[in-house]
């Protein structure tokens, strides 16, 4: 009798507050078999999401309105969660106030790149 290995997609967790970009994020993610735990708008959505989860990895847009996601980033930072931003601003923008170098995907983005970069920060 052969056996079934049941792999687990591995999770996902979107943090875009335009709801537009967030679908399309969602939609490339899912047909690349990731599975998207939730999208957040906002800081304290995102930080209220990763109270009640552990993505494998997460995306952030750098501008969330009125707020930018770098008290995210230092949260995975500290819990080693990988991710990577998504943003029209530059990458000197994006990255002035990390300590570290992390993957920056311009938008507009492409499926194929951000599938690409995503899958290199999950098979570490």
């Amino acid at each position: 009798m052969a056996t079934l290995e049941v792999t687990k997609k591995q999770q996902v967790l979107i943090v875009e507050d335009d709801a537009f970009i967030a679908l399309d994020i969602e939609s490339v993610m899912d047909a690349a078999g990731f599975d998207v735990i939730g999208c957040a708008g906002r800081v304290d959505e995102a930080l209220d999401l990763l109270d009640r989860h552990a993505p494998d990895i997460v995306l952030l847009d750098f501008n969330l309105r009125d707020e930018t996601s770098i008290p995210i980033a230092k949260l995975l930072q500290k819990t080693g969660i990988p991710f990577l931003f998504i943003s029209g601003q530059t990458r000197e923008v994006v990255l002035a106030d990390m300590a570290d170098d992390y993957k920056v995907i311009p938008k507009p983005f492409r499926p194929k790149h951000l599938v690409n970069n995503v899958r290199s920060l999950t098979q570490h």
